[in-house]
């Protein structure tokens, strides 16, 4: 059953610190899963490609919380007009999605995608090349008004956040569903409350509970490094124990036994001598009953927790950091929006025309050549004496 297994991520936003934790458990305990397909949506999508494509996770992390602290830094936090999810979203994938991402995930990864033009769902697995793939990731974070206004193009159509349509998608029985929302996911946080009532939003089971308000409060408002690195935590420990439950921590014989499966097609006496030296329901092998004590006790890679204890210093250092801590600074720092607003937005739309000066260049000269090109028409038609209509004259230029 393990060797069949397939992974699916849910879309959550800022959340997605809790899928780093799942990851990080993967890689250490059950790497003969990450051998087969990985789905996502938004926040997800990032994650599986992360996973497929083995990229430095200890690096993206702390890339993770240098975007969270410039979100939090501003008036508004993420919907500050100085922010832009889209620009950091592309840097961090930039940075480290290897030159040949699309190579090692095509027909693994599978991304969920919104249409926006009718509202409907589209799995996309197949990239012809890196660009490809980053601006199928991009799409799929993309979330009208909080990323932009005109959604990103793949392949000539518009796409937006797949978790409008599918959150969490399926792709068969032996598909294993990864959620931070408490519900019926296989791997979740289990909340100790007594809610029965469960809704089912775009594919993904969530339980009506108060934990799972604050939640949703921190998709696109993120909290602070302490509470995001318990978030990571939890995951890893979610994982860990999803693992120990379905009992999927082997040893490194076990494992390889297993990935030969995988990997490559063997001929069918070795086949058959390789499952009568191998049963996935045994329990005789000691090393693996080892492994599986020792993960007990398991924490997550050093690399990662120096990362969580630097971004959380790094919050609380700093004369600013601790005037903000006080309720009244904070009332202040509200308080004074009407004044810093109408900045930021000015800022903003410099910042923009900056950015857009080439663009708005090109546009510009190739106005200017139409209008003169018009009107040199118009004019020489004039001397001809022509009577002609200037509504006329002006359609037969365009």
């Amino acid at each position: 059953m393990a060797t069949k297994m397939n992974l699916s991520f849910a879309g959550c936003g800022f959340l997605g610190i809790y899928h780093v934790g799942v990851a990080v458990c993967f890689k250490k305990y059950a790497p003969h899963l990450l051998l087969h397909r990985i789905s996502g949506a938004s926040a997800g999508a990032l994650a599986a490609c992360c996973l497929l494509c083995d990229m430095p996770l200890g690096e993206m992390t702390s890339d993770f919380f240098r975007v969270v602290n410039e979100a939090r830094s501003h008036s508004l936090g993420p919907f500050s007009p100085r922010f832009n999810i889209q620009t950091c979203l592309l840097e961090g994938l930039q940075k480290f999605l290897p030159a040949d991402a699309h190579e090692r995930v095509n027909g693994k990864l599978h991304i969920s995608l919104t249409r926006v033009y009718d509202g409907k769902n589209v799995i996309v697995s197949q990239f012809h090349s890196r660009e490809d793939l980053l601006q199928a990731l991009l799409c799929a974070c993309f979330i009208p008004v909080f990323s932009g206004i005109l959604p990103p193009r793949f392949h000539g159509v518009r796409y937006m956040d797949g978790a409008f349509s599918d959150n969490l998608p399926t792709l068969d029985e032996n598909t294993v569903t990864v959620s931070p929302f408490c519900g019926e996911s296989d791997i979740c946080p289990r909340d100790n409350s007594s809610q029965m009532f469960h809704v089912n939003w775009a594919n993904t089971s969530i339980e009506l509970s108060k934990q799972n308000m604050n939640r949703f409060g921190r998709i696109l408002f993120p909290p602070r490094p302490e509470i995001l690195s318990s978030f990571c935590q939890q995951g890893f420990d979610d994982a860990l124990n999803f693992l120990h439950r379905n009992n999927l921590i082997s040893c490194t014989r076990c494992l390889s036994v297993q990935s030969t499966f995988c990997v490559s097609e063997q001929p069918k006496q070795l086949e058959e001598q390789l499952l009568e030296e191998y049963d996935p329901e045994c329990s005789e092998c000691k090393d693996c009953n080892e492994h599986r004590q020792n993960a007990l006790d398991g924490s997550m890679p050093d690399t990662v927790l120096t990362v969580f204890q630097t971004a959380v210093d790094q919050a609380n250092k700093g004369l600013m950091n601790w005037v903000f801590k006080h309720r009244g600074a904070r009332l202040l720092k509200a308080l004074s929006l009407p004044a810093t607003l109408p900045a930021d937005i000015v800022c903003a739309t410099l910042t923009k025309l900056m950015v857009a000066t080439p663009t708005i260049g090109s546009g510009l000269w190739s106005v200017s050549k139409f209008a003169l090109k018009t009107l040199n028409a118009m004019l020489i038609r004039v001397r001809r004496g022509q009577q002609v209509p200037l509504t006329t004259i002006i359609t037969t230029e365009m």
